[in-house]
């Protein structure tokens, strides 16, 4: 009864997690071509503030996929510490058999491949997007604040 629940529970964490990582990523991806669209024209000052909130969002995205990035790793570093904690538990208490020992060594082994590996690079991706201190704010130029209206030469 235990194996169908455990199945179920990192299905349910592999769908949550991978949808989440691919969301992000298609949002960021949303951003930047509107990013594109709006450096690639004059600008008014509507177009400008607009410019800076979406280079805000994707800078909280990479912030948000930052903080997530490392809850990843504490949880992989649990799992391989669970198993060296149960070798030595069982070298010392004799807990298992050779054989349970050895499926629930598989077992940590698959979470940590399966899910930590893939996410963290997935998040890594997603945290290294450039948001307005990348070469965005480089490639525009305003000289002077503007009125509601004006364009800008980019």
């Amino acid at each position: 009864m235990v194996v169908p629940i455990l199945l179920i529970l990192m299905s349910l964490l592999f769908v949550i997690m991978w949808s989440w990582i691919i969301s992000i990523f298609v949002q960021n991806v949303k951003l930047k071509n509107r990013i594109e669209e709006l450096i690639n024209q004059p600008l008014t000052m509507e177009q400008k503030e607009e410019l800076d909130n979406l280079q805000l969002d994707l800078d909280t995205n990479a912030y948000r996929a930052r903080n997530a990035k490392r809850v990843v790793l504490i949880f992989g570093f649990i799992y391989v510490a669970t198993v060296f904690l149960l070798v030595w538990l069982n070298s010392r208490y004799g807990l298992f058999t050779y054989d349970g020992l050895l499926s629930n060594m598989k077992l940590t082994m698959m979470i940590v491949i399966l899910f930590f590996t893939p996410g963290y690079i997935g998040l890594e991706v997603i945290s290294n997007t450039e948001g307005a201190s990348g070469d965005i704010a480089q490639r525009l130029r305003f000289s002077e604040e503007l009125k509601p209206g004006e364009e800008v030469e980019v």
